[in-house]
């Protein structure tokens, strides 16, 4: 029998054409209001990778060369196995930084993190990184929650560092809920970073390298699981593949194209 559409209501008309056709199909009706689109998980990933990289939730940055993260200032409870923090061990297992600015503004970075510093005649080379960073944080109308874990190697490839190659995991996770309007975002990623080489000279360009990624994300619109892989171009981009899309990541604002 032909279906009348006329006769339907127009609230219903979408939905009796989509559920007709995957009944020919022989496949079930997928909701559109649980599962945000491929683009807007390409987009926050994207943000994420761009984000992570250089630190900004708490965790060390490729801006850091071979040289401690600036974002683990805790000078009274550093105990290093040199007088020189380039070559030994540099660690500090009871991280706890408290930021308060006003009475609005509130952050506390907790955790732990481990350098070994390489060293060639007393220079160093680059370094090794384990490190577990929580930093919650609230303002007006909003808080949030970052979980940053990396294991990393870092090693300079020229006589003054300013190339350096990277390779290790990160694992970053960060949690937004806000109450004007009402919403939150979740998105968690764990990457796999294989022989990323880093430019320092051209603001920290990575030139080339590889990635896989693992993604798991929730906003009000739904959420998403996908796994991919990264390839560093240079220019500051960087080509991201996950279900057959492809996707431009501008490494400066972490900003997606399809691609």
């Amino acid at each position: 029998m032909k279906l009348n559409l006329r006769a339907a209501l127009p609230l219903l008309m979408g939905v009796a054409v989509f559920y007709s056709a995957c009944q020919k199909n022989g496949a079930k009706p997928q909701s559109t209001t649980t599962t945000p689109s491929v683009n807007q998980a390409s987009s926050a990933i994207g943000k994420n990778l761009a984000q992570s990289l250089v630190g900004a939730f708490g965790g060390a940055s490729i801006k850091d060369g071979v040289n401690p993260s600036t974002t683990f200032k805790a000078p009274s409870k550093i105990k290093t196995q040199s007088n020189d923090y380039g070559c030994g061990f540099y660690t500090d297992t009871s991280l706890n930084l408290v930021w308060n600015q006003g009475d609005s503004l509130k952050a506390t970075k907790s955790g732990g993190y481990s350098y070994f510093f390489v060293c060639n005649n007393n220079a160093t080379i680059g370094y090794n990184l384990v490190d577990s960073i929580n930093t919650a944080g609230s303002g007006p109308g909003y808080a949030y929650v970052y979980d940053v874990v990396q294991k990393y190697t870092v090693r300079g490839l020229n006589t003054n560092n300013s190339n350096f190659s990277l390779n290790g995991t990160m694992k970053s996770f960060t949690d937004n809920h806000y109450t004007k309007p009402v919403s939150f975002a979740s998105v968690h990623v764990t990457y796999s970073f294989t022989n990323l080489y880093v430019h320092g000279d051209d603001s920290f360009d990575i030139t080339s390298g590889n990635a896989t990624f693992v993604s798991k994300g929730t906003t009000n619109g739904g959420g998403w699981e996908y796994s991919g892989t990264l390839r560093f171009l240079g220019n500051h981009k960087a080509q991201m593949t996950f279900l057959n899309h492809e996707y431009l990541v501008d490494l400066t604002t972490g900003a997606t194209t399809p691609n």
